[in-house]
C-alpha cells in the first residue's frame, strides 16, 4: 500500500468519523493523514472542524489558519475561522476585525456566498458600521430575495440604529 493510498484512507476515515461524531477517533485518523502528507490543506481543515465541534476554539483557529496557509483559496476555511472568532461572545474589535477580514476573503472568492455576507453584516453591526451592514444585507437580498434573517436584520438596523 502506497503512502498516498494510506493518506487518502486516513483522511476519508477521519472525515467520516467526524460526521459520525466520533471526534477522538477522527483526531487520530486526521493526525495520521497529516503525518503522511503534511503539505495538504484538507486534513488541517478537517482537524479544525473536529476541534470546532468539540468547542476547542484555539486549536480550531490554528488548524483553519494552517489550512489557509497551504491553500489560500479555501473559502470554507476563511468562513469557519471567522465563525470561531464570533463564538467568543466577548470578542473585542480586534477579533471582530479579523472575522470581518476572513468573511471579506470568503466573499471575494465566492461573491454569492450568502452566509458569509450575512455574517459580515452581523460583524459590521457589532462594529457599529450600520450603513455598511445595510449595504451588505442589500447584497444578500439581491442574491436571495427570500433571505429571512437578512430581511429581519436589515429591518432591525434601520429601525433601531438608522432612524
Amino acid at each position: 500500500m502506497s503512502s498516498e493510498h494510506d493518506y487518502k484512507f486516513y483522511l476519508d476515515k477521519g472525515i467520516s468519523e467526524t460526521n459520525e461524531g466520533k471526534f477522538d477517533e477522527a483526531l487520530h485518523s486526521l493526525n495520521r493523514a497529516i503525518a503522511l502528507n503534511p503539505d495538504d490543506a484538507m486534513p488541517y481543515f478537517s482537524l479544525a472542524i473536529v476541534f470546532h465541534n468539540m468547542n476547542e476554539l484555539e486549536p480550531a483557529y490554528e488548524n483553519y489558519t494552517k489550512a489557509i496557509e497551504l491553500n489560500h483559496k479555501m473559502i470554507d476555511a476563511y468562513y469557519n475561522r471567522a465563525q470561531v472568532l464570533l463564538l467568543d461572545k466577548n470578542a473585542g474589535n480586534e477579533k471582530l476585525n479579523l472575522a470581518l477580514n476572513d468573511l471579506d476573503k470568503a466573499v471575494e472568492l465566492d461573491p454569492k456566498f450568502v452566509d458569509a455576507l450575512y455574517y459580515k453584516a452581523v460583524v459590521q453591526m457589532k462594529l457599529e458600521d450600520y450603513k455598511g451592514a445595510v449595504e451588505t444585507l442589500d447584497k444578500v437580498l439581491e442574491i436571495d430575495p427570500q433571505a429571512v434573517y437578512s430581511k429581519a436584520l436589515k429591518k432591525l438596523i434601520l429601525q433601531k440604529y438608522l432612524k
